[in-house]
């Protein structure tokens, strides 16, 4: 089965449904690299999106993103909300975790930090080129949040975090590694991938961020 990967998502739901359309459920397993939340104004609407897809369709795969981990610190390990960027605002905002959704805070509390196979190591951010504190989850240096020189591996890492100055997915050969953050969070493009399951980049997506979503 190939494998249909989606990037960064930052509370665009309207996007995200968009996006899907190219989805083929019988022809490729459907994967998420974080960051459901925050920027975007449908982070509800996202998540419990997400979540239903998962019931349908059980092969899915949702990683954990850096605003999953501190969204879920600040309902279950109550970090002070002084700590909380302003991009978090909207989610805190209109997004009652704490009680009515609080199934979704579980959720999120909950996600695995990456998703490997014998073709693919996906994760939010990379793995770092020392593997140092990789699954750390308050370091710098783990798959949640590192930015800087990558671990080549011989399996396709494909990751998000960090949006690509093109607004496309970017392959860096010399990591070997995929990076599908278009820079929704940033009201530009989702993008998601189809690789086929050599681990080979079939196609590309993007679609430009709906001004219903921010």
């Amino acid at each position: 089965m190939n494998y249909f990967i989606v990037g960064d998502i930052h509370g665009c739901y309207h996007t995200l449904k968009k996006i899907l359309k190219h989805w083929e459920p019988d022809d490729a397993q459907l994967i998420f690299v974080g960051d459901y939340i925050n920027k975007g104004k449908h982070s509800k609407e996202v998540v419990q999106y997400v979540r239903q897809l998962q019931k349908d369709y059980p092969s899915t795969k949702c990683i954990m993103g850096n605003h999953e981990y501190q969204m879920a610190q600040y309902i279950f390990n109550h970090t002070p909300k002084t700590q909380m960027k302003d991009n978090y605002k909207n989610t805190l905002t209109h997004y009652d975790l704490r009680n009515k959704f609080i199934d979704d805070a579980k959720w999120m509390r909950d996600l695995p930090m990456y998703y490997e196979n014998g073709t693919l190591f996906v994760s939010h951010a990379g793995v770092n080129f020392l593997g140092f504190r990789k699954f750390n989850q308050d370091s710098r240096w783990s798959v949640l949040r590192f930015r800087g020189k990558l671990k080549k591996m011989k399996k396709l890492q494909v990751i998000g975090h960090t949006p690509t100055e093109v607004g496309k997915p970017v392959y860096m050969k010399k990591y070997h590694v995929l990076n599908v953050d278009a820079g929704a969070g940033n009201h530009d493009a989702l993008a998601a991938v189809l690789i086929n399951k050599q681990g080979k980049l079939v196609k590309t997506y993007i679609e430009k961020v709906l001004k219903s979503d921010y």
